[in-house]
């Protein structure tokens, strides 16, 4: 018997992948959960909490969960170690809820092929930013990066944007809302605990 669905929502920096989840995960909170993934960066945003938006560990604590085998998938990115725990996806199957990973496209790649060896259903899905030059302006807006970090994150995003054929589908985030309402038919339609 085939197990749960998992979701993988990615794409670069500033497509809108939280926002759009952030909007979404009130209406389907009763059988999709977000998988939260273990990060070596602190929080750069207000708020951002532990346990709950990232699990902040140090490196050093990050990279014996990497020895002792806890991780799924774990990456670089911008800098910091990402990755996702054997753990937390044993605990959001086990409320009977389909996991959706909200990652890096680099995790992606490392993720997709482990979960359909294990058994699962996987529908990956990439959210577009409408163009570079608006990918640029949402990053100014935030004001949360210095100008190398900037540059270093911008490098990636650039890098990210060429991984889009390897995906599914793909959602243009050129107006939240109907953004929002394509991943939430795309959610509904793949999700065997909903028929």
């Amino acid at each position: 018997m085939q197990k749960n669905t998992v979701f993988i929502l990615s794409g670069p920096a500033w497509a809108g992948k939280n926002t759009i989840w952030n909007l979404i995960r009130p209406l389907c909170s009763d059988y999709i959960e977000e998988s939260t993934s273990t990060t070596t960066r602190t929080p750069i945003r207000e708020w951002e909490i532990h346990w709950v938006d990232y699990y902040f560990v140090s490196k050093n604590e990050f990279e014996q969960k990497i020895h002792k085998g806890e991780f799924l998938e774990y990456a670089v990115v911008h800098t910091f170690y990402y990755g996702s725990t054997k753990d937390e996806l044993a605990r959001i199957t086990s409320l009977g809820k389909c996991p959706i990973y909200i990652i890096e496209p680099q995790g992606m790649t490392h993720l997709k092929p482990l979960l359909e060896d294990a058994g699962y259903r996987v529908v990956t899905i990439f959210l577009l930013p409408p163009s570079i030059d608006e990918m640029k302006k949402r990053l100014h807006n935030r004001w949360t990066e210095t100008p190398e970090q900037f540059e270093i994150r911008l490098a990636t995003a650039m890098t990210e944007l060429e991984q889009q054929d390897f995906y599914d589908i793909k959602i243009v985030n050129d107006d939240i809302e109907k953004a929002k309402e394509e991943l939430l038919i795309v959610l509904d339609k793949n999700n065997a605990l909903r028929k």
